[in-house]
């Protein structure tokens, strides 16, 4: 357990309370060995399908995938977690959810290049299955296992850590796709996905949820069989999927949520296809980009408890998103590698605003008594905005062009950063 060996190290001795210090120790650790995940299979995964010809459409389809599952698997999840425990819950979609990794390391050694982009395609969309769940799942147990003070605090570290193996994996990465020919070096990139994958979810499970837990809500009792919990969630959806919090304050919460994706979602389809098509930019260069980019939210995330205390999570979180649209801005005038790089350290120390204080933004609005359905209800309109995003931005790009559309959406990025800044 090297990263907990180190992680354990960086956290004083008194830093913490003692009661806490077990599970954010592994909360930070499980995060940075996602960081070794997200800086390999999922940094390059729409890069190599670009790279295996996959058209905006496709690659939107990809970016959708999650989103479409995560809409439809969002709601039963969060009713069942006020039945089962949240912690088995988490633990068993993450296995089945990460499993998705070791498919993908063989992928490109398996049939021609056409053929593996529409089976990367369906793959996604199963695996994102017990990914929805998984998403849920852990945004319960972070509420419960995180006391409200120590949120900013605990998401401040876990981005640096995050962004620091995101660092330093993007290297080792754009090294071996730059010595070793296409598609077999992907193979190399998406093994150490695979280790990350499988290290994170071991980090989950030793965290120790509290004792008063079974489920996203407490006072529920004991859990229930599947099978049993289905039936009840089938037989009275109504109930169970809390629609009544649509009428509640929350729904304004849950429309800025959807503006949120909708608005950093739209250029994303875009990127990898302008990078690899338009600007002709290397795996090497790339890799470099999604080094500046995580080096930017490292040192982003060490100023996000002052900056938060300053302009509270709302206005941090609007504040990111303003500055999220120099991304797409710069990359639509891009004309070398320069400014390629200078557009994602831009974009990194805007996510570590934005990315850092969104979820603390929701949490300070959640309805405390109900809060796995409204978390679950977050998740649907996230994801719907991420949905809608990737599907129409690849249409806006073939209506307008590429380059013109990334400046437009840039726009729309500022637009709804001032709005939530104003009126969120």
């Amino acid at each position: 357990m090297m990263i907990r060996s180190l992680i354990s190290r960086w956290f004083k001795p008194g830093a913490l309370p003692p009661e806490h210090r077990h599970n954010f120790i592994h909360l930070v650790a499980d995060i940075a060995w996602y960081g070794a995940l997200n800086g390999s299979s999922l940094s390059f995964l729409t890069i190599y399908a670009a790279r295996a010809g996959a058209s905006p459409e496709q690659i939107g389809w990809i970016n959708a995938a999650p989103a479409i599952m995560t809409l439809l698997f969002s709601l039963p999840t969060g009713a069942l977690l006020e039945k089962r425990p949240v912690h088995s819950m988490l633990i068993r979609t993450a296995i089945l959810h990460r499993s998705f990794f070791v498919a993908l390391a063989l992928l490109p050694l398996w049939g021609p290049a056409s053929l593996q982009v529409k089976v990367l395609i369906a793959a996604v969309f199963l695996f994102y299955i017990p990914g929805a769940a998984l998403s849920v799942s852990f945004n319960a147990l972070f509420v419960e296992v995180v006391p409200a003070e120590w949120r900013a605090w605990v998401t401040g570290m876990r981005n640096a850590a995050f962004a620091v193996v995101t660092i330093l994996t993007s290297l080792l990465c754009g090294y071996i796709l730059s010595v070793v020919p296409f598609p077999t070096g992907y193979v190399g990139v998406f093994l150490i996905g695979v280790i990350g994958a499988g290290m994170s979810t071991v980090h989950l499970y030793l965290i120790r949820p509290p004792l008063r837990e079974a489920g996203a809500i407490p006072s529920q009792g004991a859990s229930q069989p599947l099978a049993t919990a289905l039936l009840g969630i089938v037989s009275d959806y109504r109930r169970v999927f809390h629609f009544e919090l649509l009428r509640s304050p929350f729904r304004y919460i849950l429309l800025i949520m959807l503006g949120f994706h909708l608005a950093q979602y739209l250029p994303v389809p875009l990127f990898p296809v302008y990078t690899v098509n338009a600007l002709g930019i290397s795996d090497q260069y790339i890799s470099w980009g999604n080094a500046l980019f995580f080096l930017a939210v490292f040192v982003g995330s060490t100023q996000l408890v002052q900056i938060t205390r300053r302009l509270g999570n709302r206005k941090t979180t609007g504040l990111g998103l303003v500055l999220l649209s120099a991304f797409p801005a710069l990359l639509s005038i891009a004309h070398s590698p320069a400014v390629y790089l200078l557009a994602n350290l831009l974009g990194g120390t805007a996510w570590s605003l934005a990315g850092g204080a969104l979820f603390n933004y929701l949490l300070e609005r959640v309805p405390e008594e109900s809060r796995g359905p409204s978390l679950a209800w977050f998740n649907v309109v996230a994801n719907a905005g991420v949905l809608l995003g990737s599907l129409a931005g690849p249409l806006i790009g073939q209506w307008l062009g590429l380059s013109l559309a990334l400046l437009i959406l840039a726009g729309v990025r500022f637009v709804m950063g001032w709005l939530i800044m104003r009126w969120g």
